[in-house]
């Protein structure tokens, strides 16, 4: 039960400034209307697939293209978590593997593996753009929440690891699933009752992971 992989969530974990806000807000989605779906999504008032058509069809509406989403993605645009730095080179440090997985786009979460060195991301969605490179649709894995568990054992199947023997770092309600499969959910500065009792521990610094492994694997010598 020693830990063998760490897997982060991608935004409010590695870096700050959430480009699905970004995408919300150059689309004309109001912040109230973008929460509204998402927590009508989270009490199962609204089905998965009707939640990305409403956005879809204000991406559309708005004309969304293939260039204004590359300049709105870009990292430029965020903040790099400076303990996320420090964590992933202590992680590294100790010969344990490292995933990103995120809610996020490929094209996005790519560039943030890219930039801590990350070998191993995923990510639930694949933006589709026509020939004219307009935007058309999203291409999920699954629903968000799920599709982080089809991804955490996907890396672990990869990498031979069973998932008991990972960390997973979170901060949102998409990672609850993650959270309950691995029994291992570390909640990162998020105050929120349904997470906090999912989470295995909580934290408000990711430094704060250094000790959790460490206690972890002393146990298991």
């Amino acid at each position: 039960m020693k830990v063998k992989i760490v897997f982060f969530d991608c935004d409010g974990i590695l870096l700050f400034g959430n480009p699905w806000g970004k995408l919300a807000k150059a689309t004309g989605i109001s912040e109230k209307l973008d929460l509204k779906w998402y927590l009508d999504y989270y009490s199962n008032k609204l089905p998965f697939d009707k939640w990305n058509k409403n956005i879809e069809d204000y991406y559309k509406k708005a004309g969304l293209n293939r260039k204004k989403f590359e300049e709105i993605v870009d990292l430029k645009n965020y903040t790099i978590n400076k303990e996320g730095k420090k964590l992933v080179e202590y992680i590294k440090s100790r010969d344990i593997e490292i995933a990103i997985i995120s809610s996020g786009t490929g094209e996005y979460v790519s560039k943030v593996a890219r930039h801590f060195s990350i070998k191993y991301w995923r990510a639930n969605i694949t933006m589709v753009f026509d020939k004219n490179d307009n935007f058309v649709r999203f291409q999920c894995v699954d629903e968000d929440p799920k599709a982080k568990v089809v991804e955490i054992k996907s890396i672990c199947k990869l990498l031979n690891i069973s998932p008991q023997d990972s960390l997973f770092i979170g901060d949102a309600y998409n990672d609850m699933d993650a959270f309950r499969f691995t029994k291992r959910g570390i909640l990162y500065k998020i105050k929120d009752e349904k997470l906090e009792r999912l989470a295995f521990k909580k934290i408000d610094n990711l430094l704060e992971i250094i000790d959790i492994i460490e206690d972890i694997d002393g146990k298991y010598k």
